[in-house]
C-alpha cells in the first residue's frame, strides 16, 4: 500500500467517525463498526509495511554512504590522478589527493603551479564524451600525461571522470633508449648501426668525403698483459683523439671491438691520412706504460662513384689490413 492509499483510508475513518450513531442505537455488530474495524486493521497493516519499507530505505542509504566512502577511499589511494568534471560546464566536481597535492586545489580553485595549467584547461573544456576517450598531453613544463576519460553520473549529474597518468619518466626512458641504440656505451661515440645509415646519407647527398677505417694496434696484447681496464682506457683515448680530429659535419663512430670509422667531409685521401698520422703522433706522446697507435685504411668517395656503404667499408677495411701487414713485416725485418 502506498502513502496515498494510507491517506485515503484515514479519510474514510474520519468520515465514519463523523457519522457514528449515538450509543445504544446500534449493537456492536452493526455493519458500520465492522467496516471501521476492517479499515483500522488494514491501516495497521499498511503502517507496518511502511515502517518496514522505511527501515529498508534507511539501511540502503547507510550502505550507499558506506560504498561511496569506500569508493572515494579507493580513488584517493590510486597512483593515477583522478579528476571529475561536469559535462556541460566543465566545473570540477572532484579531485583525488594526488591532484590536490600536485596540480589543482578544488576548494579555492587555485593551480598548485601558480599559473593556468594547460592540462586542467583541457579537462575542463566542454567536450561531450559518449565513450571512452584516450589521448596524450604534453604540458609547457615538458611533462607528458596519458589521459583516459569516461562518461558517468556523479551525484545525479552528467559528468566525466578523467584518469591521468604521468608518463614523463617513461617518455624520457624511451628517448634515452632510442639514443643509446645508436651510441657506444664505453666511448660515447656513435655505433655501427648509426655508421651504416650515416654513410648512406653522405652518399645520397652526393657529398665528397674520406671514409677511414681505423684499428687499434695491439689491443688484445694490452688486454692480456695489462688487463681490460687498461684496454678500455686505450679505446677511450683513441676515441677522444678521433673526436678532436673531426670538424663540424664530420662523423666518428666505434664500428665494433677495436675498430673505428671516421668520415671527413671534403677531404682528399692525402689530407685524411695527415690527420690520422697526427693522431698516431699524439698517441705516442701519451705516457700510458704501453705502446698506443692505430692502423687505418682510407677511401675517398666522390659523387660519381655511387657506392653502397658496405662496399665502401670493405674497401677501407682491406686497405687498413694491408697497412697492418706492412707494419708487421717491417717490425720483423728490423
Amino acid at each position: 500500500m502506498t502513502e496515498k492509499d494510507a491517506y485515503v483510508l484515514l479519510e474514510q475513518i474520519r468520515s465514519i467517525m463523523l457519522n457514528k450513531p449515538a450509543v445504544g442505537e446500534l449493537e456492536g455488530e452493526a455493519p458500520v463498526y465492522k467496516e471501521l474495524q476492517e479499515t483500522i486493521s488494514c491501516l495497521s497493516r499498511c503502517m507496518k509495511e511502511m515502517k518496514v519499507r522505511e527501515n529498508k530505505l534507511i539501511e540502503q542509504a547507510v550502505r550507499s554512504r558506506g560504498f561511496s566512502s569506500l569508493l572515494l577511499s579507493i580513488i584517493n589511494s590510486l597512483k593515477d590522478w583522478v579528476v571529475v568534471t561536469e559535462e556541460k560546464t566543465g566545473k570540477v566536481l572532484y579531485t583525488n589527493n594526488l591532484v590536490r597535492k600536485r596540480l589543482y586545489n578544488q576548494e579555492n580553485g587555485h593551480f598548485i603551479c601558480g599559473e593556468t595549467c594547460g592540462l586542467m584547461e583541457r579537462l575542463r573544456s566542454s567536450e561531450e564524451i559518449t565513450d571512452i576517450h584516450k589521448y596524450e598531453f604534453k604540458c609547457s613544463r615538458e611533462k607528458f600525461f596519458q589521459v583516459e576519460s569516461h562518461p558517468l553520473k556523479w551525484e545525479n549529474t552528467k559528468a566525466v571522470i578523467h584518469l591521468i597518468t604521468d608518463v614523463t619518466y617513461q617518455k624520457e626512458t624511451e628517448a634515452y633508449l632510442e639514443v643509446m641504440a645508436y651510441k657506444d656505451e664505453l666511448t660515447g661515440l656513435n655505433n655501427r648501426r648509426c655508421c651504416i645509415s650515416t654513410i648512406d646519407e653522405y652518399i645520397k647527398d652526393n657529398s665528397s668525403f674520406a671514409l677511414c677505417m681505423v684499428d687499434l694496434d695491439g689491443l688484445k696484447t694490452i688486454n692480456d698483459q695489462y688487463g681490460h681496464l687498461n684496454g678500455d682506457k686505450y679505446l677511450k683515448c683513441v676515441s677522444q683523439e678521433l673526436k678532436e680530429s673531426a670538424g663540424k659535419g664530420d662523423f666518428v663512430c666505434r664500428f665494433g671491438g677495436d675498430e673505428f670509422v671516421v668520415l671527413y667531409r671534403g677531404l682528399t685521401e692525402g689530407e685524411a691520412e695527415k690527420r690520422l698520422a697526427g693522431i698516431n703522433r699524439n698517441l705516442s706522446g701519451i705516457l700510458s706504460g704501453y705502446p698506443m697507435s692505430v692502423s687505418y685504411g682510407i677511401i675517398c668517395i666522390k659523387k660519381e662513384m655511387n657506392l653502397l656503404p658496405e662496399t665502401a667499408l670493405k674497401i677501407a677495411d682491406e686497405k687498413m689490413y694491408r697497412l697492418k701487414r706492412l707494419r708487421k713485416q717491417k717490425n720483423k725485418e728490423s
